[in-house]
């Protein structure tokens, strides 16, 4: 489940890509951002969760120039793994960012069943088309529907506008079903949804604040400005459930 922060996707400028500007400077940072490949510290441990940080360094002021302490606990309760996330400015200046969670998902989800049979089901949201240099986005508005994981998506699909912040990946063959339900990050407006090939034997539910080259855009709402002192918030959860 990789952690995507200070940044969503990608950001890039006229002429550099994998770059942002902010504050009159500009810097370069890649896919993702920095979070997913760093050392977070262990800061709290018991039966059932664990608490990890990252906070900011002189590595990280180079391409992001704020102070941070950004907390992910990981959580086991009724049979569901919790995600809980902080994020604190302890800087003097505002903060920029983008955040989201990138988790993979095993298809199908055992042996019994068969990837091509396997579905999403997607609540009433709007579906997101960008154009090829995700420079504007066009929603539209889409009923619930089942999407099937045979589906190519490696190009990515972008919902946002979600009538209720879940969705389901289903193996009927499996009689199993995992729900992703972000109820409570209402900051994460939109859900990437992407494999590399209809074969690979994964597929990824991705809850993010932001679309793609938010920086750039500057879309009011995408990229959360926190100021001094302040802290973000969002959780989550995850359940293997049986579907009879």
């Amino acid at each position: 489940n990789p952690l995507l922060f200070p940044m969503v996707s990608f950001n890039h400028l006229p002429g550099r890509d994998h770059h942002y500007a902010w504050g009159g400077r500009e810097f370069a940072l890649g896919q993702h951002g920095f979070a997913r490949r760093s050392a977070w510290s262990v800061v709290a441990r018991s039966e059932a969760a664990m608490t990890m940080e990252l906070v900011d360094s002189e590595a990280t002021r180079a391409v992001y120039p704020f102070v941070f302490a950004h907390r992910v606990t990981y959580r086991l309760d009724g049979g569901r793994l919790h995600f809980e996330q902080t994020v604190e400015n302890r800087g003097a200046e505002p903060m920029p960012f983008s955040t989201g969670i990138h988790p993979y998902f095993q298809v199908p989800l055992t042996l019994r069943g068969e990837r091509g049979k396997c579905f999403v089901k997607i609540p009433a949201c709007q579906h997101i088309a960008a154009d090829a240099r995700y420079e504007r986005f066009t929603p539209t508005a889409k009923a619930p529907t089942e999407l099937s994981v045979a589906e190519d998506v490696a190009h990515t699909l972008f919902f946002g506008e979600f009538s209720r912040r879940e969705l389901t990946l289903v193996d009927p063959a499996s009689e199993l079903e995992i729900v992703l339900n972000w109820e409570g990050a209402p900051q994460h407006r939109y859900c990437a949804i992407w494999s590399r090939t209809t074969d690979a034997p994964f597929y990824c539910l991705e809850p993010w604040t932001a679309l793609p080259n938010s920086f750039t855009r500057s879309q009011p709402g995408e990229v959360i400005v926190l100021a001094p002192c302040q802290t973000f918030r969002a959780a989550m959860w995850m359940e293997l459930r049986g579907t009879r």
